[in-house]
Order: C-alpha cells, then sequence, then structure tokens
C-alpha cells in the first residue's frame, strides 16, 4: 500500500471515529435545546483556539526543526503550556460572556460555558505536539489524534446514558490524554542528547502575516459556529439540524481532501507556485466527484426517509438530521479551492488577499443569517454556509487572476 493510500486509510478511520462519535450523542441526547447548547458553545471554543492554531501550526513546524536537544525541546513544551493557558482564559470569557448574553436564566449553558472551554489549553498544547510530530515528518500520530479522543466515548457512550454534562466532561478528559500521550510519543522518539538552546519561539515572529495568511479559513469557520448561534435563536433544535447537516461536507472535507490537500500543500513547498493553477483545477475536479457523492447520498437518504417512509429511518434521529445537509453540499467544491488559493497567497505573500477573501466570506453569510433574524426564516441560516463559500470562491479566483500575473511575467522574462 502506498503512504497516501495508507494516509487516507488512517484520515478515514479516524474521522469515521470521531463522526460516529457524534451520532451516537445525538441518537443519546436527541434533538433539542441542550445539544443546541452544547453545539454553540464548543463550536466558540473551537474558533478561539483555531485562531491562534493557525498561527502555530504554520509558524511552530519550521521552528521545531531547530528544537533539538532536551533543554531546547523542553522549553518549547512549556511555552506550548504558557500558550495553552492564556487560550484558556479567553475561551472561558467568550464562553461566558455567550451564557451572559443569551443564556440569562439557563443552568444548561451556564454549565457547558464552565466545562467546555476547559479543551482549549491541551487542544493547544496538541498543536505544539503537532509542529513537533511534522517537523520530524511523523503525521500517522497527528491523523491518529481523533481516534485517542473518540474510542474511549464512544465505549463510554454505547454503555452508559450520559447527559450532555458527562459528555463533555469526557470530551475534556478526551483530549487531556491526547496530549499526554502525545508527549510521550515524542519523549520517546527524540534524542535527548543537549544542545546549545535555541532562542527563537512562536511570539518572536511576525504573527500579523501568518494570521492574515490563515484568515479565509477561520472566516469559515466563523460563519458554521454564527449560523448554529443564530438558529438557536429560532427555535429549540434548530441549531442541532444546522450542525449535524454541516457535519456530512465537513467529514468529506476532513478525509478525502484534508490528505489531497495535504498534497497539494507539499507541492506548494516543493515545486513552487509554477503551474498552481493547473493543480488548483485539477483537486477541483476531484473535490467536484466528492460532492457528486454526497448529493446523491443525501437525496437517497431523504427518499427512503421521507418519500418512501421507512419506519427505521423515519424514526432515527440520525438520518432525520443527515437528511436535511442538502444545503450545505456546495462547501465540498467551494472551501478546498478557497483553502488552496489561500495558500498560495501565503506563499507569495499576497497575505491581503486573503483578508479580502475573508471579508467577502463573512459579509455576505453573517447578511444571510442577519435576514434570518429579521424575517424569522431559518431557511436564509441554512444556505448561509453555502453562500459565504460561494462568495469567497468567487473572490478566491479574482485572487488568483492577481497573482498569477507577476508570476505569467517571471515566466515569460525567463
Amino acid at each position: 500500500m502506498s503512504s497516501t493510500a495508507l494516509l487516507l486509510a488512517i484520515t478515514i478511520l479516524s474521522k469515521a471515529i470521531a463522526f460516529v462519535r457524534e451520532l451516537i450523542l445525538l441518537e443519546n441526547v436527541g434533538v433539542g435545546s441542550q445539544l443546541d447548547a452544547f453545539l454553540v458553545i464548543f463550536g466558540l471554543v473551537t474558533i478561539v483556539t483555531g485562531a491562534l492554531g493557525i498561527c502555530i501550526v504554520t509558524s511552530l513546524t519550521s521552528m521545531a526543526q531547530l528544537h533539538k536537544g532536551r533543554e531546547a525541546l523542553t522549553r518549547l513544551m512549556r511555552e506550548g503550556f504558557a500558550v495553552g493557558g492564556l487560550v484558556g482564559i479567553a475561551a472561558l470569557g467568550v464562553a461566558l460572556a455567550y451564557a451572559w448574553i443569551v443564556g440569562e436564566n439557563d443552568a444548561t449553558v451556564w454549565r457547558l460555558a464552565l466545562i467546555l472551554p476547559w479543551i482549549a489549553p491541551f487542544a493547544v498544547v496538541a498543536e505544539y505536539q503537532v509542529a513537533i510530530f511534522l517537523s520530524r515528518g511523523r503525521r500517522t500520530p497527528v491523523i491518529a489524534g481523533n481516534i485517542i479522543v473518540s474510542l474511549p466515548l464512544i465505549f463510554v457512550l454505547l454503555i452508559c446514558d450520559l447527559s450532555i454534562f458527562e459528555y463533555s466532561f469526557g470530551l475534556v478528559a478526551g483530549f487531556i490524554l491526547r496530549a499526554l500521550i502525545f508527549t510521550f510519543l515524542i519523549i520517546k522518539n527524540e534524542t535527548w542528547e543537549v544542545l546549545s538552546p535555541i532562542k527563537t519561539h512562536l511570539f518572536s515572529q511576525r504573527l500579523w502575516p501568518t494570521l492574515a495568511g490563515g484568515s479565509s479559513m477561520l472566516a469559515v469557520g466563523i460563519i458554521y459556529v454564527t449560523a448554529q448561534m443564530f438558529a438557536r435563536q429560532l427555535g429549540d433544535g434548530q441549531a442541532t439540524i444546522v450542525g449535524y447537516g454541516l457535519k456530512v461536507p465537513l467529514f468529506m472535507l476532513t478525509t478525502v481532501w484534508f490528505v489531497l490537500g495535504t498534497g497539494y500543500f507539499a507541492g506548494l513547498m516543493t515545486h513552487g507556485t509554477n503551474d498552481a493553477t493547473r493543480r488548483i483545477a485539477r483537486f477541483s475536479a476531484v473535490n467536484l466527484a466528492l460532492f457528486l457523492i454526497a448529493l446523491v447520498g443525501v437525496i437517497s437518504l431523504n427518499y427512503f426517509t421521507f418519500d418512501v417512509g421507512n419506519a427505521v429511518l423515519a424514526n432515527s434521529e440520525i438520518t432525520f438530521v443527515l437528511a436535511q445537509s442538502l444545503p450545505y453540499l456546495p462547501i465540498i467544491v467551494f472551501v478546498p479551492i478557497i483553502e488552496m488559493v489561500q495558500r498560495l497567497a501565503a506563499t507569495t505573500h499576497n497575505h491581503r488577499f486573503v483578508v479580502y477573501v475573508a471579508c467577502s466570506i463573512l459579509s455576505s453569510g453573517l447578511l444571510c443569517q442577519i435576514i434570518a433574524i429579521q424575517t424569522q426564516i431559518i431557511i436564509w441560516i441554512k444556505i448561509s454556509p453555502a453562500i459565504a463559500a460561494g462568495a469567497g470562491f468567487l473572490t478566491a479566483l479574482v485572487v488568483l487572476a492577481k497573482i498569477r500575473e507577476p508570476m505569467v511575467g517571471k515566466e515569460q522574462a525567463n
């Protein structure tokens, strides 16, 4: 089996286990206000950690190559725990602010706002550990991280009837377990000779270009979270329907596209920006095929659930929610193009172009969601991720043309 095929198999297994964990939670808890609150607060925590995660993985991977020896690596890990603590405090503040604004006397929101932010410190530590793994050319532990977090929870969910709060504690425990296992793997495989200490650290870098370079994908994530936040305001269970509807395209993006995208990003590093447009077109054709596969699957699920009226499917919370994922499927095509153009723009130091794409995503997506709140029509929220991704896609095409102009000029000069 080739390394790419093995990587794809491990990725699909890892993400499938995480997907199964979320589906079992849906079946146990059901569509309702508790799962709504969980999805929104977990999404807010993810956005807080993701904003810094963009910076960490991008900036720190190359720096981690220099950190060899016990003293240097220990300093790097110590920084990870310190930064993780600060991000945890920020995530707790954001979650409590949300609970204060919309929770009022809802004890569920307040309790989840106190539990879920504890994921953030260990998620940030894991980002540091991921940077160390990648700097050593070890991708398998990175991809298998979801297995560590999800398998124990799946086992407990299958034998116990967990409340949403117990599940949240279990999720936090899973993140802690992953950080501990990653630490063990790093220590076990690291050469521990003492070398001269490295002074370079994350905050010695120019963070603005790094954050700007990842802003378009961060904007996509924000729209996903705000869609669930606004949906929650339109009735119990609406945030769950939106959140789980997004899981079908996100599963496709985080499995097959994750591996293909890794190949594209590696090509930028080894071959440069030459022929980047052709590679983007080739990968986009693959994502179009993934979209068609998902489209056929969801249409079939709708047919057997609602039209034929299969009793087993119709009575399942899982099939009821997943069958409504149709409005979100276009992001399977749009988001990878946004991500590829983002990486191309960042590689050619055109960070402002990425910010333009991010602004188009945020403005169009939030506009749809505001219209939904004003009109109380939920469909505006359901189409907002696809509208936002479509706007980002169109802006990315303009950006791609702008980036190609100097590239073509160089080729002609040569």
